[in-house]
């Protein structure tokens, strides 16, 4: 049992991470065309916040995480909400493929920091977007090291990312960068930590 695990009931009670996964959801309703049958991937997805958000009463939305015990929680919420077109598998990134051709849309929030090789998941991704397809991404504009102080940097592989240095990986690997924006400002530790957004296109 990871430390995931241990928090996944208590997730949503802290407004932060409530906000973040908002102001991501709101975004990416201002800037893509959301199609009404889009099948949507929620990349650690956490308990759902950005599925969720983004999932209507036509579209399918899979969410994918580590973490047996946030995966639980995402499909209790499912069933106790009667949401029948949205639910959550365990994947890990490090060893699994993604499904190939497959989603009009990936988003990932706050959970690339916590995958090794940034490009591993960045083709991964390219690869399982049907041909149009976005890729959604919302993480820390590199940072010192200490937004996860509380936790030690458990788990931890990057201490955020730099803008022109992501950017470009994604733009190397096929993809159009269509905004880069800040769209949250979480304080803590007496300090403000930046959190981005990349829409890119395949």
């Amino acid at each position: 049992m990871n430390r995931f695990d241990n928090v996944a009931q208590d997730w949503e009670s802290k407004p932060s991470r409530v906000l973040i996964a908002k102001s991501s959801v709101d975004n990416i309703i201002e800037t893509i065309d959301l199609k009404p049958d889009f099948k949507i991937l929620d990349y650690g997805c956490g308990t759902g916040l950005i599925g969720f958000g983004l999932s209507n009463e036509t579209n399918t939305v899979i969410g994918m995480d580590y973490s047996i015990g946030m995966v639980e929680k995402f499909n209790s919420k499912a069933k106790e909400l009667g949401f029948t077109n949205i639910s959550a598998i365990q994947h890990n990134i490090n060893e699994q493929k993604l499904p190939q051709n497959e989603f009009d849309l990936i988003a990932i929030s706050m959970t690339l920091h916590h995958i090794k090789d940034t490009e591993m998941f960045i083709k991964k991704a390219k690869s399982s977007l049907k041909n149009g397809g976005h890729l959604c991404i919302n993480d820390l504009v590199k940072e010192d090291g200490t937004f996860h102080d509380e936790h030690k940097n458990e788990g931890v592989e990057h201490f955020g990312y730099d803008k022109e240095e992501l950017c470009n990986l994604i733009k190397n690997n096929g993809f159009e960068i269509i905004e880069y924006k800040i769209v949250y400002t979480d304080h803590r530790n007496n300090k403000d930590y930046p959190i981005f957004q990349i829409i890119a296109k395949s």
